[in-house]
């Protein structure tokens, strides 16, 4: 089968990967024909055009953005979408035969890709899948990306509309499933699967914890909570900071450690700086990263306030694979949940409840049975939730192959 793969992140680095990249890289595995078209949302807007094969045999068109400079915010990131997306279509209209593909693979949002759809469905392509991680544009009104008013009652018309062109959808939880048909509408001949996120899933080897601390200036004998990514308003690091606070007055000798980069990273590099049970490093290498997750205790997570759809942190992977428990502030009804307590890796916590934050990241951090479990139980949940083969799966599905 051949299967055009469209998306906004296909990083091709060394030692760079993505979910874009191992689904591709799956599928290639599993006999199939794969071509992507990267829409480059992160690159310098005007840049040219280039195609290539990757390592895996998948072959890569990679184009930049298009950007109306010089008149505001707003209408930069408007036509950015705009132009972007007619960007997108000439390419594709070029240098893809769209007449021999049997799928098109896509992400929400699909106004990024708009001016694309109808060349694909001129072209005769049959099956025209969209992935879903997070639902456009109301996410991104909740989270303040997008303002409301007009310029959100424009992109979700138009959302809607494009989402019409679909022949399946790909939810990433049951309950997001529920939501897309609540507050989108779906016609009874679209398809609606649910399938986790993915990503590389192999268990981490072996590491000297109090060597990998001592490099990283680290405590070799306190216990150590870990949050790795990116340091931006909407991660929960609220509570996280509360309960340190709450830590520190209570005796308590567990370290909060934040890993990365963002606007709120020289906030947490000072607030370490003053605060004896909280730490912060800089990004690191992928590989280096990994190693220091293995030397930490346990893995923090926190879902973004006032959203009404729910999510799966993807650095719940990264614990996972280190063996770490995961302590996860989340939303009600989150299905990742479920997920958590059904193979015993770790433990919920509302929203906003730092004392219970607290309580519970510094159980996992010191209870040898709950990081016992969390070892036990993480190779079961890596390959029965989160392995690629699943979202391989809902895409064959979603075809009839």
């Amino acid at each position: 089968m051949r299967l055009l793969i469209v998306c906004m992140q296909f990083p091709t680095g060394p030692g760079q990967s993505y979910m874009t990249t191992e689904l591709a890289g799956a599928l290639t595995t599993a006999g199939h024909e794969v071509e992507v078209l990267h829409l480059d949302w992160s690159a310098a807007p005007g840049g040219p055009t280039e195609t290539f094969v990757t390592h895996g045999g998948v072959r890569l068109v990679r184009c930049a953005p298009r950007v109306v400079a010089g008149l505001g915010a707003w209408v930069w990131a408007a036509s950015k979408f705009v132009l972007s997306g007619r960007r997108a279509a000439r390419v594709a209209r070029d240098l893809f035969d769209l007449e021999g593909f049997d799928a098109v693979i896509a992400w929400m949002p699909a106004i990024a890709i708009a001016p694309l759809l109808p060349l694909i469905r001129r072209a005769g392509v049959r099956h025209r899948l969209l992935f879903i991680w997070d639902f456009f544009p109301d996410h991104h009104r909740q989270i303040g990306r997008i303002p409301a008013g007009p310029p959100y009652w424009i992109a979700r018309a138009w959302e809607q509309r494009l989402l019409g062109q679909f022949t399946a959808i790909i939810c990433t939880l049951a309950g997001n499933a529920d939501y897309l048909r609540r507050h989108y509408r779906v016609t009874e001949e679209q398809r609606v699967l649910v399938t986790p996120i993915w990503s590389d899933t192999s268990p981490r080897p072996a590491i000297d914890r109090a060597a990998i601390r001592a490099r990283h200036g680290l405590p070799a004998d306190r216990p150590i909570a870990v949050f790795g990514g990116q340091l931006v308003p909407g991660r929960g690091f609220e509570q996280m900071l509360a309960a340190a606070d709450r830590g520190g007055t209570a005796g308590s000798s567990l370290l909060y450690l934040f890993i990365g980069d963002g606007r709120l990273a020289p906030k947490l590099r000072a607030r370490a700086a003053e605060q004896s049970n909280v730490a912060w490093r800089p990004p690191l290498p992928r590989e280096t990263y990994l190693d220091l997750l293995g030397a930490c205790d346990v893995g923090m997570v926190a879902t973004v306030r006032g959203v009404t759809s729910f999510s799966i942190p993807t650095k719940t992977i990264d614990y996972l694979r280190s063996g770490l428990p995961v302590i996860a502030a989340v939303e009600p009804g989150n299905d990742f949940v479920s997920i958590l307590e059904r193979y015993g890796v770790g433990v919920a916590v509302p929203l906003d409840a730092p004392e219970a934050f607290r309580l519970q990241v510094e159980r996992l951090a010191t209870d040898p049975r709950a990081r016992l479990a969390a070892r036990e139980g993480a190779p079961r949940c890596l390959d029965e939730v989160f392995d690629v083969r699943h979202a391989v799966a809902a895409v064959l599905d979603a075809v009839g192959a």
